[in-house]
């Protein structure tokens, strides 16, 4: 007689993480090669359209200056990171992950900080569509939102 056994579900795992959440913040940085002056890469403009993308959660959103008050305070980072390849062509990635406070059972139950959800979505403009990215960024961050809102 013989079954299958499967490791543990890290997506699930990732999901059940959100459940409960109060408060977060919201931090996006955003990495591009020398020279690229779009004015719509701007991660604080970004991060405003993310908030205001997530006023709808059934949970307080935490200003920047309040978010950095406290070292425990969860947040949900977004990381853009655009590269420039040939013929005009700008290759970019959108790493989003969301921090909280944990607690190390075998340190003696020290505290720290981990990534406890994370997504990613990699894409591709050329050089009169780079002003885009900065929608495809608030769009990808849906995902988070949506999946946040089914949990809480």
């Amino acid at each position: 007689m013989s079954s299958t056994l499967y490791a543990q579900n890290e997506v699930e795992t990732e999901r059940h993480s959100l459940v409960g959440i109060k408060k977060f913040g919201i931090s996006v940085e955003i990495e591009k090669p020398i020279g690229l002056k779009e004015a719509t890469l701007n991660p604080a403009q970004i991060q405003k359209k993310i908030h205001e993308s997530f006023e709808s959660l059934p949970v307080t959103l935490l200003s920047f200056n309040e978010l950095k008050q406290s070292f425990y305070n969860p947040f949900f980072y977004v990381h853009v990171n655009i590269m420039k390849a040939e013929d005009g062509i700008y290759p970019f990635s959108i790493e989003m992950r969301f921090y909280q406070p944990i607690k190390l059972s075998l340190k003696n139950d020290v505290e720290s900080m981990a990534s406890t959800w994370h997504s990613g979505y990699v894409g591709m403009v050329s050089f009169d569509r780079v002003n885009e990215i900065a929608g495809v960024v608030v769009e990808a961050t849906k995902e988070f939102k949506d999946e946040f809102e089914r949990l809480n």
